[in-house]
Formats: structure tokens, sequence, C-alpha cells
């Protein structure tokens, strides 16, 4: 019995990351301007990694003593290598997205026609199941993970999931995270390269690694981070965190990691055990979080940079209250903004601040004041997204009749995809551009980045 793990793209001439956007994934697409073209060729080497939970699967499918492959693939290329691929898997699992889910469903159909039987999994195709039913595929529910822990791998049993569509065997959340396996980055990275060229993370492979599960936060408004991973806050535990850690030291010999949990250190006092642990273990590890400022105090980012913290991803999204008030996203004060970025800067530590255009209440001014605000404030990277109402959440309700995009996979966070009453598509973009190059190309923070890369790189 074979499985095949089939995880799809649309091209592969701009950067996708199906792991982002809470397993709806992000595609870097600034659009076809000069400036544009060269956004796009220098994030085409930033971190790029695989969904987690498919690298997941794959180890507990391996664990069971299964023959499992992993293949990633363009379309173009899956249409010319496509017998090659899939002649000998019995039953093929399908990562599905919302930036890759034309792609996805159209490959499914037509494995379909070939008579596979399918296994579509991730948070995407659970939230719009007619895009990827048909009479061979089962929609997977809930964390796939725990579907295929669960589960009876007799062929006969495995059969009865595509006669009986309406089984729910699985659907749940992993309650307890430490039962995963590792997942098997060594099989995935020989095969297909982690890119991680990113501020220092450019020597080693940085090992994409989760402590946690869940969050709890006013922005599930929004975001589909709680879609994908629920809003209860699940922890693994330190010990295992750490064997995860050492293990990865010992078999590919890198120090470096990229922390996936929506929001790091949500959980202070497990945040605080885990920095001791390393710091006591003497592990010289460099790694990588995504969290919220009111998470971070003086004692925990000095902490942080004790243990290895190298860069921190903070959500701003807007300096405009009233916008933020619109989409129910709930920060600090702004000059506890500035106090908390600064203290991280102090530090050594590299801030990348992230905000979204195209909120219902932005307009042109609102904008623009978000822009200059990014260049007050000690951060040496940001990024601007766009706006995206994503089926599933609570706030895509409001705007479903207003969706103009016919296109999911333009739903990639850099288009405006819904009837903005005082933007459209081609505003958006020339004020993204408009920000980058007043961020980037501005004397101070060119100097700011260059000097904190050299700074990592030396070290």
């Amino acid at each position: 019995m074979k499985f095949l793990i089939l995880d799809l793209y649309p091209t592969d001439n701009w950067r996708m990351v199906k792991d982002t956007a809470g397993g709806y994934g992000t595609g870097n697409d600034f659009g076809n301007t000069f400036f544009s073209k060269a956004l796009n060729k220098f994030v085409s080497h930033m971190i790029s990694m695989p969904p987690m939970y498919a690298i997941y699967i794959y180890s507990i499918l391996k664990k069971k003593g299964l023959d499992v492959e992993y293949a990633k693939l363009p379309k173009n290329e899956y249409e010319k290598k496509k017998y090659e691929i899939i002649k000998s898997a019995d039953y093929i699992i399908v990562p599905s997205s919302i930036i890759a889910s034309e792609t996805e469903s159209e490959v499914i159909r037509d494995l379909t026609n070939e008579s596979k039987k399918i296994f579509v999994v991730g948070i995407f195709s659970s939230v719009l199941r007619e895009k990827y039913k048909t009479k061979n595929s089962y929609i997977v529910p809930g964390e796939p993970e725990d579907f295929f822990l669960k589960i009876s791998y007799e062929k006969e049993k495995l059969d009865n999931f595509f006669e009986n569509k309406e089984q729910n065997l699985g659907g749940n959340f992993v309650e307890d995270l430490d039962k995963l396996p590792f997942p098997d980055w060594e099989y995935y990275s020989k095969k297909y390269p982690l890119k991680n060229n990113f501020l220092g993370f450019n020597s080693k492979i940085a090992i994409p690694m989760l402590a946690s599960r869940g969050c709890p936060y006013s922005c599930f408004n929004y975001c589909t981070y709680p879609l994908q991973q629920g809003r209860k806050v699940r922890l693994r535990s330190v010990n295992n965190v750490l064997d995860e850690i050492n293990h990865w030291i010992k078999t590919i010999g890198t120090n470096k990691f990229v922390f996936r949990d929506p929001v790091f250190s949500i959980n202070r006092k497990f945040t605080v055990e885990l920095c001791k642990e390393i710091i006591k273990q003497g592990l010289k590890i460099e790694f990588l979080i995504e969290t919220h400022l009111k998470n971070l105090d003086d004692e925990l980012i000095d902490l942080l940079k004790k243990a290895g913290l190298k860069l921190v991803y903070i959500g701003i999204e807007s300096s405009s209250p009233k916008v933020l008030n619109g989409i129910k996203r709930f920060s600090v004060e702004n000059d506890q903004q500035y106090a908390i970025i600064k203290k991280l800067v102090s530090k050594g530590i590299i801030v990348k601040s992230m905000y979204m255009f195209g909120n219902p209440d932005d307009d042109e001014n609102t904008i623009k004041d978000t822009i200059d605000y990014s260049l007050k404030l000690p951060n040496q990277l940001v990024q601007y997204s766009v706006f995206t109402p994503y089926p599933g959440t609570p706030i895509y309700k409001a705007y479903e009749n207003k969706i103009v995009e016919d296109k999911y996979e333009k739903f990639n966070q850099y288009n405006l995809v819904y009837d903005h009453k005082k933007l459209d598509n081609v505003n958006i973009t020339k004020l993204k551009n408009f920000g980058y190059r007043k961020f980037y190309f501005n004397f101070k923070n060119m100097f700011t980045v260059l000097k904190s890369f050299s700074s990592i790189v030396r070290k």
C-alpha cells in the first residue's frame, strides 16, 4: 500500500507558502512594474516552507511502517509527469489552500478520472467542501494529523471513506501535541531544499517548528488561524520541544529554527521555562517567532534574546484606531508599540512589522498615515499586504455579496478582492509600492537593514 502526498501550485514563478495565513497560504504577487518584479525577485529567496501538517502526515504514515512519497509540483510539471508520479500510488493526499485552490481542485478532478482515491486535507477544503468534492475524494475535516493518527490502515476500512462520505472519524484537534512525531524535515529538505536566505538564516537550513497551536485573540474576526487550529491554546511540553531542537542539531547540523506558532509567547510561563532550558542546556541556537506586542515585556525580551531570538514578526495592521476597531483588532497603544519595538531592536533583535491596506474603513489618507507610522517605528523591516475577507471567517459574511474576484487563487493578500467604497486594486498596488519605496529606499532604513544583516552574518 502506497501513499502519495501531492502538494500542488499554480506556478513556480513567484513565492507561494501554504503554511501561512492559517493554512490558506499567501503568495507574493506584487504586480508587473519594474519595482514589483524586483520585490518578487527579492522575496523569492526568503523563507519558504510546505504546510507543516503535510510533513506531519508524512511522518505519521512513515512511523506506521507505510510506503509514502512527497511530491511538490507546479501545475505544468504535474501535467508533464502525471503518470510517472501517480502510477504506483494507492491513495493520494492533497493539501488544500486558497492560493492554489483552482489548481488543486482541477487536479483532483483529473485524479478522479484516473480512478485514484484522494484524501483532501487542510482547513480550506473543510470550509469549501464543494470545491474539492468528487466521487473519489474524501474531505478530511479538522486537523488532519488527528485523522491519520486514529484511522485503521486496513485497505477495506480505508476504502469505506470513499463509499460513505458522511462518516466523520477525525475532525478534531490534536489535544496532546507531544503525540505527534517529529516532522521529517531531513527527508523533505533533501528533495526540496528549504529556502531560508533571510537576514542571517542563509548559512544553514532553518527548521520550521511549533511549540503551540491555537489563538484566542479578537482578530479571529478576519484571521484564519482559529479556523485551522481553534481558539484554545494547546502547548507541547518544554521537554518535547527541546528534544526536537536537539534532534535537528544532531541529525541535520542546523542551529536555526522558525517557530510557526500563531502567537509564540502567548503563554508566558511556558515561554520563560523554554528559554531558561535552552540557556541551561547551552544550546547555541537562533530562532524566529511571530507574536503580539502585548505578550512582550522587558524581562521576557531579555530572556528571549539570551535563548537565541534573532527576528520577530509583529502585526500592527494600521495606525488608525478607527480602522482597527472596524476589524475588531485590538493592540497596545502607539507609544507602547514604539517602546517595545525599541527595546527589541536595542537588544539586537530584528523586528518586522506587518500592515494591512484596504481595510473596510481605510482610505488613501489612512494608508499613507500608516506608511508614515511604519517609518517612525524603529523596526528594520516591514510587510504591506491587503485586507482579505476569507471564506469561513466571521467578517466574510458581511462582505460575501461584495466579493468581485471570482478566482480564489487571487485571495493571496496582495489583491483587493471585494468592492471597497473608496479604493480599488490600482490604488492599493500604487500605495503598496509607494510604501515599499519610501521605507526601503530611505537612507536610514537601508543602513539599518544592512547593519542588522552584517551583524548576524558575522556571527
